[in-house]
């Protein structure tokens, strides 16, 4: 999984978390799915931007998230580039992203499964604060 997919998965990851409400069962269905695809091949992420769509909650919660970690990783030093997330870090993100999706209420599994030290983590690493 390259930088930009991470940083999607953790807007995606971020904004779930901070729903109120469970997904409606179409959502729901289509990140089970996106789930099997992840276990398959843990380098894709399918099209997180046409699921959060499907829920206009979600879809203005993961923009946001995005456009925050575009505002941070906006802040790099002018120095060396950043180093590469390790891929310890990229297997965590993947497995808890398949745990989140594969559960029955992935709002609630969001926010007792996401891993701040890991996104924080991961965040430092694409701002290049290592």
């Amino acid at each position: 999984m390259n930088d930009y997919h991470q940083q999607l998965l953790t807007a995606f990851l971020n904004g779930l978390a901070k729903l109120e409400q469970p997904l409606p069962p179409k959502v729901q269905s289509q990140l089970h799915d996106l789930a099997q695809q992840m276990k398959a091949n843990p380098d894709t992420i399918g099209n997180l931007d046409s699921i959060a769509a499907d829920y206009p909650p979600l879809d203005t919660l993961y923009h946001q998230e995005c456009n925050q970690l575009e505002q941070n990783v906006g802040v790099r030093n002018k120095g060396l580039p950043p180093q590469p997330i390790p891929n310890e870090a990229t297997q965590e993100l993947t497995n808890s992203a398949i745990a989140i999706f594969t559960a029955p209420d992935s709002v609630d599994q969001a926010k007792t499964k996401t891993n701040p030290n890991l996104l924080q983590r991961i965040w430092q690493t694409i701002r290049g604060k290592n």
